[in-house]
């Protein structure tokens, strides 16, 4: 006969319910998917409704006195750019523009089909690069008669469109301008290549001309636009942005204030409240005391993922100071850990707080999650950021003499007098993220 022994022993066990669920899930949606969230919510349940005297969001302050009290210096605060002003693309799209000029042109049906179907498969850059020999199987015509009416678009406004590439692109804005433009157009053809490596000396004894020719050809190229089509509005819905924070700078310390991100408040409905009182059925008591429940609930989560808010962007804020007082290139090294340490939160729910945020101060609009930076190097003087660095290698590039712009190491060589010890490879990195030629492309002649 077997003997049964019972032993007792702690076992730690991690369980969700349904109330953490719904926090983390509101915490890490974004001002404008909040708000649509509450909406729904109080559309389905009968016990909330918005004020009608309420008409939209407001910013709502949530915190009075500057973060720990920091001082700072009295700055000026200057004004931002205005949008209207700095808008630079059209109205209309591409293909509107196309199809406009080719409702005034002379065409046979099938043409002007034929017309509309490469004005409406236009890539971004304006170029067209959809096979002709499926289009002409697609359209039961010869391949002749699609490049035919490939040649009636690429005739059309913006110069360069409907090209099928960069140097055909190019060919066809060369077109319109005036004279002296045979050098460039023969550069384009057979070394554009060498042109964007800045080879200028192997053009030069290639087409048997001098330097200073070659320079003009490249100017003249460089006046063209590689993407005429980038210019015009692109196709679809606009996507819209809200900022979740706001910064400001009082004179007396950086002033963290979270957006009502759930938009106009919403109430209990006093007349329903009323009227389940009045009710002896005990299924409706039983639904309304189930939609009153919820609607607590939701009260309470709003809440408190307005104080998770608070707290995480208030230390957010105060490690990333020199960037709010300073601007762009005083980004501080941060991490997660860092601002669950400080907040005494866990990382995954910082993290989540920080997810699809955005941060709106003196500078600009941010996304949260780019205050998280990594450390590139370090000196005498405290870790430099990634930010930094490329500010750094940037400024050192600037001040090069460009008839003989330095290597890699020689930038190496630069930054190590300024106390800071990189590798070269980390140079060159960051040299190619930020777009920036090497010597041989970086120098003038």
């Amino acid at each position: 006969m077997g003997i049964t022994k019972l032993t007792l022993a702690p076992q730690q066990k991690q369980q969700l319910n349904l109330h953490l669920v719904q926090q983390m899930k509101l915490l890490q949606l974004g001002a404008l998917e909040l708000e649509q969230y509450v909406q729904e919510a109080v559309e389905a349940n009968p016990l909330l409704e918005f004020p009608s005297e309420v008409t939209g969001p407001a910013w709502q302050e949530t915190a009075q006195e500057a973060y720990r009290g920091k001082r700072i210096r009295d700055k000026e605060d200057d004004p931002l750019p205005d949008p209207v002003a700095n808008a630079s693309r059209q109205e209309k799209t591409l293909q509107q523009v196309v199809e406009e000029q080719l409702g005034c042109l002379p065409l046979s049906d099938q043409e002007r089909a034929l017309a509309f179907y490469i004005a409406g498969t236009l890539d971004s850059r304006g170029w067209w690069t959809e096979s002709v020999e499926e289009t002409a199987r697609a359209f039961g015509v010869p391949e002749e008669q699609v490049l035919q009416a490939l040649q009636k678009v690429q005739q059309l406004e913006p110069a360069g469109v409907g090209a099928q590439n960069l140097s055909q692109c190019l060919l066809l804005q060369l077109e319109q301008a005036p004279e002296g433009t045979e050098l460039a157009r023969k550069i384009i053809l057979s070394g554009l290549e060498q042109l964007g490596q800045n080879q200028i000396p192997a053009l030069a004894r290639k087409f048997h001309v001098t330097a200073r020719e070659v320079l003009d050809a490249k100017a003249q190229i460089c006046a063209l636009d590689p993407k005429p089509g980038a210019r015009f509005a692109e196709a679809g819905p606009v996507v819209y942005q809200r900022e979740d924070v706001r910064v400001e700078d009082t004179g007396a310390g950086l002033q963290v204030t979270v957006y009502d991100t759930w938009g106009r408040k919403f109430v209990l409905n006093q007349e329903y409240l009323d009227w389940a009182g009045e009710q002896g059925n005990g299924q409706v008591k039983a639904y309304l005391k189930e939609q009153l429940g919820k609607a607590r609930q939701l009260q309470q989560m709003l809440k408190e993922r307005q104080q998770t808010l608070l707290l995480v962007f208030q230390a957010l804020v105060s490690h990333q100071e020199p960037f709010f007082r300073l601007g762009p290139g005083h980004r501080q090294p941060l991490k997660l850990a860092d601002l669950a340490e400080e907040t005494g939160l866990a990382i995954s729910t910082v993290s989540r707080a920080l997810q699809h945020k955005v941060i709106a101060c003196r500078w600009g609009s941010f996304p949260a999650g780019s205050f998280l930076v990594g450390q590139a190097v370090s000196q005498s003087a405290g870790a430099v950021t990634e930010e930094k660095l490329q500010e750094l290698i940037r400024k050192v590039i600037e001040e090069e003499d460009k008839r003989k712009p330095l290597s890699d190491q020689g930038i190496c060589d630069a930054l190590a007098r300024q106390g800071i010890r990189t590798a070269r490879r980390t140079v060159n990195k960051y040299r190619v993220k930020m777009g920036i030629g090497d010597k041989s492309a970086r120098k003038e002649w």
